[in-house]
Order: structure tokens, then C-alpha cells, then sequence
């Protein structure tokens, strides 16, 4: 399940976060759109917590602490795909929910 949950969230980022060479922008919405009506339909409740499990070990990975070379992922991620990981470990598996004013 966790490889399946792994597979689903980077084909996920990759439409959230592609270029207009890497993608047209119509053609990752729509892909986008119908991923997250399958998350949230047809995806067993197993299903969607092993997708909110990925999201975890992503983002962990993600804000690791630099390597013996300092390296670390965290200077190159953008607070969108931070918010994005984040929003499906909190179950909004369509995205960051959109707070009204």
C-alpha cells in the first residue's frame, strides 16, 4: 500500500508543481481535478491514509536537517509545496482548504 500511496503522491506533485514546458496547464488541471474526485470518491479509507502516510515521510524528508555536507532539501522546497504535503496529511486531499476573510 505504501508504494502505491508513494507512486499516487508524486505523480500528484508533479501535477501541482510542473512547468508549462513539463505540462500543458489545462491538461495538469484537469489531471489534478480528476485525482483528487478519485482520492476522495473511490480511495478506501486504508487508501487515503497511506497517501497521508507518504505525505509524512515527504515532508520529513523534506525539513530534514542538513547532511554531514549541509546539505538539505528544505532551502529548495517553496512554502506551496510545504502547504501542500500538509494539506493532504490533514486530509484535504483536494488541496490546501481556502479560508474566507
Amino acid at each position: 500500500m505504501n508504494n502505491l500511496a508513494d507512486v499516487v503522491l508524486e505523480h500528484y506533485w508533479f501535477l501541482n508543481f510542473c512547468s508549462d514546458e513539463e505540462l500543458d496547464p489545462d491538461t495538469a488541471v484537469k489531471m489534478m481535478e480528476n485525482l483528487a474526485h478519485l482520492i476522495e470518491n473511490d480511495f478506501s479509507d486504508a487508501e487515503k491514509v497511506a497517501l497521508q502516510e507518504a505525505a509524512k515521510r515527504s515532508l520529513a524528508f523534506i525539513l530534514r536537517e542538513p547532511d554531514e555536507h549541509g546539505y538539505t532539501p528544505r532551502d529548495l522546497v517553496t512554502p506551496e509545496q510545504k502547504e501542500f504535503l500538509q494539506a493532504i496529511i490533514d486530509g484535504h486531499f483536494s488541496g490546501p482548504p481556502i479560508y474566507e476573510d
